[in-house]
């Protein structure tokens, strides 16, 4: 792979790990971005940090489930939305199960989650 390739991905997943701790408490927004190519890279990055986040507040047993969601997602999102989008959700994820959470915010976070996973389903004519 040349260099550059190298650090042009190099310098995007340091940018997608910089914001992405803005991400969660952007979710509650002001304003929303004024370019609808920006406001869906936007909710894939949360989409995938609240994934990431709901990975780390379920059962052991239940851990490998919601992972394979999570593959299968951005398998979908790639496929939809190309492959570009597909990496904003992966690093976003990577990034949210990196994140502890209190016991007491994990029901809030999985109820989120779960919406969210059906309105993406529901956009795709409920596929899974």
């Amino acid at each position: 792979m040349p260099r550059s390739h190298l650090l042009f991905a190099a310098t995007t997943l340091a940018l997608v790990l910089v914001k992405a701790p803005l991400v969660f408490a952007a979710d509650q927004a002001t304003e929303p971005a004024a370019d609808p190519e920006e406001q869906l890279d936007e909710g894939l990055k949360k989409f995938g940090y609240l994934t990431g986040l709901a990975t780390g507040c379920v059962k052991p047993e239940q851990k490998v489930d919601l992972e394979r969601e999570a593959l299968d997602l951005s398998d979908g999102i790639g496929r939809l939305l190309g492959t570009d989008r597909a990496f904003f959700y992966a690093a976003a994820y990577g990034y949210g199960t990196s994140v502890t959470l209190e016991t007491q915010d994990c029901e809030a976070v999985l109820k989120r989650y779960e919406e969210r996973v059906e309105k993406f389903r529901a956009g795709r004519g409920g596929v899974k």
